[in-house]
Order: structure tokens, then C-alpha cells, then sequence
């Protein structure tokens, strides 16, 4: 039934082989599922280790960027720990006025800190409707805004944890404290950590998109690379013959100078019919619904599958 169904199978003039066998042969290509590779902050490019075409293992540095507002973000951090450290060591000794001074100090701070925020945040508002800044200005007013107030309301509840009788809750609120000092360290330190651009896996560098000195962020990436196993194939079956294609499905694999033995097993069908693509067009088929299937490599020597690459792909039933 599927050599029947195969047989009749006309997508790609002069693509099939003699129906004589349990397998047909039809055109295919391979196309690649690319990797974009960039800093998760906007910095700038200071170097680039590797050039278009080279091969890079997993974990492999392939550029580097700034580092400088990075490793200030750590110092930060840092001193803000060894501050949450020491209060929670004085309160484990006792809590004295001068103490509670020092907190009250903080909160009117932290308070002015805010004010100062919402005139910047209203600002930016007023800049936003003009067309002078943009939305990612006021997004990070906005957040400092937030981060002003979070601000002021920690240190209102170390006032009132102070004043409270019960110094558990005092020292308890403390412990939060440093930990959360702790996790922001971890955190600065793991950003200055993403100014090393790492290759995720093993493949081969595409193309470099940046130059030393540019900047480059999450939307404007250093390199395009290829990982290893990151193709697939890609078919295009009659409507009147897709009923008998499924997930699952094993495919034989042959190209020119591919080593033999290669095979691919059928990962998704379109559930929706389209005209023959341009990319397969002719005058025999440009009447034709078709349906996209797509193919996942099995392991091995697939791996030397190009993009673009032309092959003859076999289907036969599952097993």
C-alpha cells in the first residue's frame, strides 16, 4: 500500500527512482536551526577569538566584553553583604539607640531616594509622550522606582523589627537581609560572568556579525553558529498522499559524498495544506497542495548534514 502510494507520488519532476521496490525516493533539502549568540547586557566588544567558518567545542570563549560597570555591580554587591553581615552581628550582641539611629537615617534616605525616583519616572513620562526618550528609557525609570520604594519599605520594617520587644524577629529579619545581600552578589558576579561569550555546544561559527568596539545585546548578537545535529530535512507531500505519512516514520537518507547508512525519522506534519513552495516549483507542480513534513537526522554521520544541502530521502512505513 505505500509502494502505491509512493509511487504515484509527482512533486518534483524527475526526482523519483523506478517503483519496483518497498521505498520511493523524493527531493529534499536540509536546512539549519541557527544559533544567535549575545551578551544578555548591552556592553562593548573587546575582543573576538574566532572567525567565520571555525569549528568551537562546548564551553570555548569566542569573544569578550566590557567588564567595567560589571565588576562594579560586584564591588556593590559586595560591600552591601558585608554591611547586612555586620548589622545582623550587632544585633545578635544587642541593639543599642545608636542603632536604630543608624536605620531610621537609612529609611530617610531611602525615602529621598524615592522621591527622587518618581520625579525622574515622571519625567521620562513626560519625555515618552513627546518623542524625545524611549520606552526602554521610562521601563528603567520605572524599575528604579520600584526598586526605590522595595527599598523603603525594607528599611521601614527594620525600624519597626528594631523597636519590637522581641529581638527573634530582629534577628530573623536580619538573617533575610544578608541573604538576600548574598543573592544579589551571585547575582552581579554571574552577570560579569556573561561579558565571556561560550559556545552552548559543539558546531561550527556561521558567521560574525560584530567587530571589535561595536556593541553589541540580547538583540544584537556577536556571531550565528550551527550546532552539531542542528538540521533537518525538509519535504513537501502531496494532500492526497499525506495520510499516509506520520511521526515516526523512518526515512533513508543519500546525498552526494555523504556516507551511506544515513537515516532520519519524521518529527512533525503541517496539519495545514499550501501551495508548492518556490523553492520546489515547477511547472508540474505549481497547481499542487502540499504538506510540509519535517525530518530529525539520527545520530551519527548525519551530523556532516549542510543547510541547503540536496538529498534523496527513502520513506518507508514505521517500524
Amino acid at each position: 500500500m505505500i509502494l502505491g502510494f509512493l509511487c504515484s507520488f509527482g512533486l518534483i519532476a524527475g526526482s523519483f527512482s523506478a517503483c519496483g521496490g518497498d521505498t520511493v525516493r523524493i527531493a529534499g533539502y536540509v536546512e539549519g536551526e541557527y544559533v544567535r549568540l549575545g551578551p544578555i547586557d548591552t556592553a562593548r566588544i573587546e575582543h573576538i577569538d574566532i572567525r567565520r567558518g571555525d569549528r568551537v567545542e562546548a564551553g570555548k570563549v569566542v569573544a569578550g566584553l566590557e567588564t567595567t560597570d560589571a565588576e562594579n555591580a560586584v564591588r556593590e554587591s559586595e560591600a552591601r553583604l558585608v554591611q547586612a553581615q555586620a548589622q545582623l552581628d550587632n544585633l545578635r550582641i544587642g541593639k543599642r539607640p545608636e542603632e536604630i539611629a543608624v536605620i531610621e537615617a537609612n529609611l530617610a534616605s531611602a525615602k529621598a531616594q524615592q522621591r527622587e525616583a518618581e520625579r525622574a519616572l515622571e519625567r521620562r513620562q513626560d519625555l515618552l509622550r513627546r518623542g524625545v526618550s524611549t520606552q526602554a528609557d521610562f521601563d528603567q525609570a520605572e524599575t528604579a522606582r520600584d526598586v526605590a520604594a522595595a527599598s523603603v519599605r525594607q528599611n521601614a520594617a527594620n525600624l519597626d523589627v528594631a523597636r519590637l520587644p522581641a529581638r527573634p524577629d530582629e534577628i530573623k529579619a536580619s538573617e533575610n537581609a544578608v541573604e538576600q545581600a548574598k543573592a544579589a552578589l551571585a547575582q552581579a558576579r554571574w552577570r560579569l560572568s556573561q561579558r565571556q561569550l561560550v559556545a552552548p555546544s559543539a558546531g561550527r561559527v556561521s558567521d560574525v556579525l560584530r567587530r571589535v568596539g561595536e556593541l553589541a545585546g540580547p538583540s544584537a548578537p556577536v556571531l550565528l553558529m550551527l550546532p552539531d545535529g542542528a538540521a533537518k530535512l525538509m519535504l513537501y507531500v502531496p494532500e492526497v498522499r499525506i495520510s499516509g505519512v506520520a511521526t515516526g516514520m523512518k526515512l533513508d537518507v543519500r546525498c552526494d559524498g555523504c556516507a551511506p547508512g544515513l537515516t532520519a525519522t519524521v518529527t512533525y506534519v503541517s496539519p495545514e495544506p499550501e501551495f508548492t513552495p518556490p523553492v520546489i516549483y515547477s511547472a508540474q507542480t505549481r497547481q499542487k497542495l502540499v504538506y510540509l513534513v519535517e525530518a530529525r537526522p539520527d545520530g551519527g554521520p548525519q551530523s556532516a548534514l549542510q543547510p541547503g544541502q540536496i538529498v534523496d530521502v527513502m520513506l518507508r512505513s514505521p517500524q
